[in-house]
């Protein structure tokens, strides 16, 4: 399973770089909601389907962000993609964008169905792994969470929660954001950060599936959801080492 994922998210991530050294992909072709989605994005999503499609015949069902889900075969397999988080950076030529895959046997369709998870950062190289076999590796070695900063993740909108100031006030911590929240909470969960933070309740579970996959793989990392976790649910979410996440929602 965890080789398949890595496969794909490798060659979506090389597509993604090729097209994004072009300048290409980044035209919008349909908006939902407070998204849009770009010729690029659509691409990627069909790419790795295909992929999966191809090497899990047997059957599957795939969350995607784009089209929302394929099912093919007896519906075995669980996958939930987003196959460009980061598109504004992606469309303002900001190399900074991900590829997030997560997947398991179909119980729930759910997070909690979730075992494997990959996660390419295209601009770096760096891919994100994680399997109850191997636990949580970059780039084929194991990740141990090494607290050094003093720095928040947090999502930042129209909608922006003055109660996520608060915290970060409070706790004395510095707030930052990159546009990508899968690479937030990964960054999160190796220790970059302290923590993450997303109070808006817009997040959908699609985006950060893949990093909370890896998440569970690394010990001190914690998360507090609240919302649907399906895969296209809307969530708020508080991540990060225990003591940070009790601090946080304390307040």
């Amino acid at each position: 399973m965890l080789g398949v994922l890595e496969a794909v998210v490798v060659r979506v991530s090389q597509f993604l770089m090729s097209s994004f050294r072009a300048g290409t992909g980044a035209s919008i072709v349909a908006k939902k909601e407070d998204d849009v989605t770009r010729e690029v994005d659509l691409a990627a999503e069909e790419m790795a389907y295909h992929m999966l499609r191809e090497s899990f015949r047997e059957g599957g069902v795939l969350y995607g962000e784009e089209k929302g889900v394929y099912r093919w075969g007896d519906e075995r397999y669980i996958f939930v993609l987003d196959p460009l988080d980061g598109s504004l950076n992606y469309a303002a030529g900001i190399p900074l964008f991900s590829i997030s895959l997560a997947a398991g046997r179909y119980k729930e369709g759910s997070i909690s169905d979730l075992e494997y998870a990959a996660v390419a950062v295209p601009p770096t190289g760096d891919i994100y792994t994680a399997s109850p076999e191997l636990g949580a590796r970059k780039n084929g070695k194991p990740v141990e969470r090494s607290l050094k900063s003093n720095i928040v993740f947090v999502a930042v909108s129209n909608s922006f929660p003055e109660k996520t100031c608060e915290v970060i006030r409070r706790l004395g911590l510095r707030g930052r954001s990159l546009g990508t929240s899968a690479l937030e909470l990964i960054f999160t969960a190796e220790g970059t950060a302290r923590g993450f933070i997303d109070l808006r309740g817009k997040l959908r579970v699609l985006d950060v599936a893949g990093a909370l996959t890896f998440g569970k793989y690394v010990p001190g990392f914690k998360y507090f959801i609240q919302g649907d976790l399906v895969p296209h649910g809307r969530i708020s979410i508080i991540a990060g080492d225990e003591e940070f996440i009790n601090a946080a929602t304390a307040l």
